[in-house]
């Protein structure tokens, strides 16, 4: 939990980046080439995704022993999926219910990076391929990723961007753990940061991300399926 010196230094912050959001609000809301940015991303996407039997998955196996399914690495790989009985509960459709639920010892960070740019405060989302995403791709955060994905458990390449989880030339404006939907996962948080980049600090980013104001963000989040939950749950503090 934040301390109380903390929580009141990340008010000040927003109450700063707010003023500076605010001064530039007059600006014209265009999100109609942002629609379509994201419809070629998704038209570009060449990924694939098919159901398949447990055992079929290379990395993955149902323990008979621990009554689990887990990465063949090890629990700390990741999640477990983990059965669960739920009992005297009140207020809720049933008192008693059985199920499985997703376990992951560590949480994620999500992180999304903002900097004062074209007149504007701007705020840099990614067109992130999920499996699960309705039209496979949507705007997400900056940074979206585990700490096995931090760790490279997959043995692939470290999540864009990580090194401005925690940076020496940003300021933090705020930073709060956010607990992921109780009913699937077991006590798992995530740590929500918005982050403020100097304006001198030049990205690399690719076409795969995209520059936006808070007006447009909002106005995308009348859309369908476009802008993901974690972009909403980092920026509501604004």
């Amino acid at each position: 939990m934040n301390t109380v010196k903390q929580t009141e230094l990340y008010t000040d912050r927003l109450n700063e980046l707010r003023k500076k959001i605010h001064k530039y609000q007059a600006q014209p809301i265009e999100v109609e080439y942002i629609c379509k940015w994201l419809e070629r991303k998704r038209k570009e996407n060449t990924g694939k995704v098919q159901f398949v039997p447990i055992p079929a998955l290379k990395d993955w196996m149902y323990s008979e022993k621990e009554g689990i399914v887990r990465h063949k690495k090890g629990t700390s790989h990741f999640f477990t999926v983990r059965g669960i009985i739920t009992n005297n509960i009140v207020d809720t459709e049933v008192s008693t219910w059985n199920q499985p639920i997703l376990d992951q010892k560590e949480g994620g960070y999500l992180v999304i990076l903002c900097q004062e740019r074209d007149n504007n405060i701007k705020f840099l989302l990614h067109a992130k391929f999920e499996p699960g995403n309705i039209g496979y791709v949507q705007l997400g955060p900056t940074i979206q990723a585990t700490s096995s994905n931090l760790k490279q458990h997959h043995e692939g390449r470290k999540p864009r961007f990580s090194e401005y989880i925690n940076h020496a030339k940003t300021t933090i404006i705020y930073s709060a753990k956010h607990n992921e939907e109780g009913s699937r996962f077991w006590r798992k948080s995530n740590v929500n940061r918005l982050v403020l980049l100097p304006r001198n600090e030049n990205l690399k980013e690719d076409d795969n991300y995209i520059w936006l104001s808070l007006d447009q963000i909002k106005a995308l989040m009348l859309y369908n399926n476009v802008v993901n939950p974690f972009v909403k749950t980092i920026l509501s503090p604004l």
